[in-house]
């Protein structure tokens, strides 16, 4: 019997090295295959991107309210090498997604029942699943400065990718409430991830965490169950970024909105949609090869995260309806959720000193874009300006209403197109590769949290390291030169001018001390599309 076991354990050992070093190897072969394309001029459509639910196009996700392009573009996905070089590099990838979604996941997933947890030194344990291969392609991460000694959630509330969930709570109390993640049904032997974290300004102006409630009960600073509470609150922001507001509220809502209206909405010799066809452009193709990946059975985030696969999959149809294109505008979210009379306060919150920056940057481009051509009056006669604007009303969960107002005007106008910039760009940078100093840290922020108190199995964490590691391909830079789109001179000029703005805005953070939270516009892309 010992005899049995032991072979067994050695069986179970020499399929799990083969496994790893398979996926390894296949994620490291698309991370180096990847190239960035020059983004093509629009050109005219022959028929309109007509939209279906993600579970009629793809049966095996049961998810029905998000929907998805019909088919894919012909511009961004075609055999035909003669057309488009970016369309049939796509078209390739498309193949190589379906090989990994329908062979390999299917018949040599990258996860094995009965492993191992990773080693408790959380450095051995990067070290591990971060090969040399790994390093040769991408830096490893870094360990934010805010996850070492007594880690501070009320730091992390103001200076990390979690503080777009601070939100004010009542009168003198914020917030960040996940308590409805607990109503989504997790794997057997995990801890519920509905969690809610109290905060209150102290005396010296800074937030201080007062408790934590979930199904531990109300835990509070230095008591029994407060490490284990800290953990289940990281856990619960994580996989709300990852799942809601990365996959499901920028590619799959908010990103595709914005693509399939500025293509079915504006002519291909329209000002805005050369002003936005940098930012939309192979948002289709790129958001299938999300979905293939990450979304279906078998997916990366089915196998990563908390919940069970159809209760993940009902919890992107319920947040689908509470996106809100207003909360790109990080003035218009900061007062939404209650965060402008802290600042009044004195509090220093320095994550939305940067996005304000950087969004400033963008509104001011998108006004005096706008401007070249259009009057407010000018604006409101364009009939395919108003049609973009009716797509995307149509397509948009609450619409446009709250940025645009209910006469749209070159500023309302130029509000609405920089949300569109910015989410393409910089939220998709935080919420994404932004992710990749933070999430990788399970002692301080796992994915999962056991209730037996085990580490993550080394199967989980290596597929988290290389979930995030595909994340980090390299992308059409926000500070290339785009101005071979404009219509006209002037046009151009407006697109260069917006470089040497964010050039400039890049010198004055540079010379900021180095923040892991930071988003500076040397590391921004132009869209979502890898």
């Amino acid at each position: 019997m010992r005899f049995i076991d032991s072979s067994r354990q050695l069986i179970a050992k020499k399929l799990w090295q083969s496994r790893r070093s398979l996926w390894n190897g296949w994620t490291k072969t698309k991370f180096s295959m990847n190239r960035v394309v020059r983004i093509p001029v629009p050109r005219e459509a022959g028929r309109r991107l007509e939209t279906i639910s993600l579970k009629s196009l793809l049966g095996e996700i049961p998810v029905r309210k998000v929907r998805v392009a019909q088919w894919l573009p012909e511009d961004e996905v075609s055999w035909r090498v003669w057309r488009s070089w970016p369309a049939f590099r796509s078209w390739v990838r498309q193949r190589i997604y379906w090989f990994q979604d329908k062979v390999l996941q299917r018949w040599l997933p990258p996860t094995q029942k009965g492993l191992p947890p990773i080693d408790a030194d959380p450095w051995k344990a990067m070290g591990t699943a971060c090969t040399p291969g790994h390093r040769k392609l991408f830096k490893d991460p870094e360990l934010p400065a805010e996850y070492t000694g007594d880690v501070d959630l009320a730091r992390l509330a103001v200076a990390s990718p979690y503080a777009c969930y601070l939100e004010k709570a009542s009168h003198d109390s914020y917030q960040w409430d996940f308590r409805k993640l607990g109503d989504y049904e997790h794997k057997d032997g995990l801890h519920s991830l509905g969690v809610r974290v109290l905060f209150e300004m102290d005396g010296e102006r800074k937030l201080q965490v007062v408790r934590i409630e979930s199904e531990l009960g109300s835990s509070r600073p230095g008591d029994s169950q407060w490490e284990l509470s800290r953990k289940l609150a990281l856990c619960a922001a994580t996989t709300h970024m990852s799942l809601v507001r990365h996959l499901n509220w920028v590619h799959l809502t908010g990103g595709s909105a914005a693509a399939i209206a500025t293509r079915n909405g504006l002519p291909a010799d329209h000002p805005v949609r050369r002003l936005l066809w940098p930012h939309v452009y192979g948002t289709q193709d790129s958001n299938l090869l999300a979905i293939k990946s990450q979304l279906t059975p078998g997916g990366d985030y089915g196998d990563l995260f908390s919940f069970k696969y159809p209760e993940m999959c009902r919890l992107l149809d319920d947040t689908h309806d509470q996106f809100d294109i207003s909360r790109f505008d990080p003035q218009e979210d900061a007062r939404q959720r209650g965060l402008l009379e802290l600042e009044g306060k004195g509090l220093a919150m320095p994550v939305l000193d940067n996005r304000r920056a950087l969004f400033n940057v963008m509104h001011a481009y998108a006004e005096r874009y706008l401007e070249l051509y259009y009057t407010d009056d000018g604006l409101r006669r364009d009939e395919d300006f108003g049609r973009w604007l009716g797509e995307l009303d149509s397509l948009l969960p609450n619409g446009t209403r709250r940025l645009i107002g209910g006469n749209p005007t070159v500023s309302s106008a130029a509000r609405l197109i920089a949300a569109i910039i910015y989410l393409e760009s910089v939220e998709h940078e935080s919420l994404g590769t932004g992710l990749w100093n933070y999430q990788l840290w399970p002692h301080v922020q796992p994915v999962r949290v056991y209730k037996n108190g085990q580490r993550l199995p080394v199967d989980v964490y290596q597929r988290l390291v290389n979930a995030n590691f595909i994340l980090n391909v390299q992308r059409t830079s926000l500070l290339e030169d785009f101005s071979y789109l404009a219509l006209d001179k002037e046009g151009a000029a407006a697109m260069r001018a917006f470089q040497d703005e964010l050039q400039a805005l890049q010198c004055r953070m540079g010379r900021q001390p180095p923040a892991l939270w930071r988003i500076e516009p040397g590391i921004l892309e132009a869209n979502i599309n890898a």
